[in-house]
């Protein structure tokens, strides 16, 4: 399997630049080859490097363990959460819980990679609606930074760390996403919810609360503002 060195993929917000650092912190790259500031903070830091070795751990295993249909969405998935959740990181704090997620969910050792689907009432007290959380959070990110330069916004979306879609449920019928995601607009970066939709060109965007975390208010914001045609 590829070493989380050959997943890696280059932040864009980072400023890149080689550095040597001491060997005697472990990680699942060369630490004596560490470029960027995400893999220099995992070799500095023993807690974050020993992290790093358990998520390799458990990406090995969870490889082993998926079906041979869901090998290639594990691996995107991987990677995305590589550019999107670990690289975006700015600190050991940040780095540390983003591993501790991570490892959580590749320890369940799933042999399919399947995002959650349910019905949700929303608050308009009609019947209820269909609702796709997705596992992998970050595929939605070039979509909706192609909405937000539509729409002449600036900034950029650089992560989320939560994707729904409320789909009509017939084929070929439009598909309505939010998310609870990150913008970073020049050196500020926010939370925002945004939605979008790619038949109809829905869009809306506005910032993002604590509550929000909970997915039903971002279920009701999604349905309110680009769902439907």
């Amino acid at each position: 399997m590829p070493s989380m060195k050959t997943l890696f993929l280059p932040c864009a917000l980072c400023i890149l630049f080689f550095v040597a650092v001491p060997r005697a912190i472990s990680a699942s790259f060369d630490c004596g080859k560490a470029t960027g500031t995400t893999e220099t903070l995992i070799c500095k830091n023993a807690k974050t490097s020993a992290l790093d070795d358990k998520l390799q751990e458990a990406y090995k295993a969870a490889q082993a363990a998926v079906a041979s249909s869901s090998k290639k969405a594990l691996t995107e998935e991987q990677r995305h959460w590589i550019a999107y959740t670990r690289d975006v990181c700015q600190d050991e704090a940040c780095l540390q819980q983003a591993y501790t997620t991570r490892i959580a969910v590749l320890v369940r050792n799933e042999k399919y990679i399947i995002d959650d689907s349910s019905c949700e009432l929303l608050d308009n007290g009609g019947p209820c609606t269909n609702v796709v959380t997705y596992r992998d959070t970050s595929i939605r990110i070039a979509s909706f930074n192609k909405s937000l330069m539509e729409q002449k916004r600036s900034g950029k979306i650089i992560s989320c760390s939560h994707l729904i879609n409320l789909p009509v449920g017939t084929a070929n019928s439009n598909n309505s996403y939010g998310g609870i995601c990150i913008l970073q607009d020049g050196t500020q970066r926010k939370a925002v919810e945004i939605c979008n939709d790619d038949m109809f060109g829905h869009f809306q965007m506005r910032p993002a609360t604590p509550k929000d975390a909970s997915g039903k208010d971002l279920i009701d914001f999604t349905h309110s503002y680009c769902f439907g045609g």
